[in-house]
């Protein structure tokens, strides 16, 4: 499996190298934010709606956050530009841990949470979640398996907040 991981990662990486860097920059760096101003366009369109909304995407993702901390502290893994001696298309200076990807986990928790919760706008904030971690992995500073791991992560703290939401409401 590390080894499929390994060439996976690498010929993204490769192909990051190929891509114009603003493109992998905007999508490693810069398209989380788009995604959080979407969020609050809606919220700003819809606010009886949607505020609720807002309040279960953000803690969705800092459930997401705090177990990737907890991860990340049991199992640290280098970055790929570190162990692998690549370049990153990225500022790397404020980077520690490569798995699970903070990132990730973080665009799918808010991905998923609004999916689940304002189901109009699914098949547009899981593209941009998706975008978000192949820009990751082609700007060099996640390997696949980090993106995944992060992707799960996100996922199921937006699945439990839905979970426990849906509760209450009864």
């Amino acid at each position: 499996m590390e080894i499929l991981d390994l060439q996976i990662s690498s010929y993204l990486f490769d192909y990051g190298q190929t891509l114009p860097k603003a493109l992998v920059v905007f999508l490693a760096s810069y398209l989380i934010w788009v995604m959080i101003v979407l969020i609050v366009l809606l919220v700003k369109r819809h606010p009886r709606i949607t505020m609720r909304i807002l309040f279960y995407a953000l803690a969705s993702s800092a459930a997401a956050y705090a177990v990737n901390a907890v991860i990340g502290f049991f199992f640290f893994r280098e970055r790929p530009f570190v162990s692998l001696e690549i370049e990153a298309l990225i500022n790397t200076s404020h980077l520690d841990k490569s798995f699970p990807s903070d990132h990730a986990a973080v665009s799918w928790a808010l991905a998923v949470s609004m999916a689940l919760h304002y189901k109009k706008s699914a098949i547009l904030f899981i593209l941009i979640a998706l975008l978000i971690i192949i820009g990751r992995v082609l700007a060099g500073v996640h390997f696949a398996s980090d993106v995944v791991a992060g992707a799960f992560v996100g996922s199921m703290a937006a699945w439990i907040v839905y979970l426990v939401a849906s509760r209450k409401k009864k």
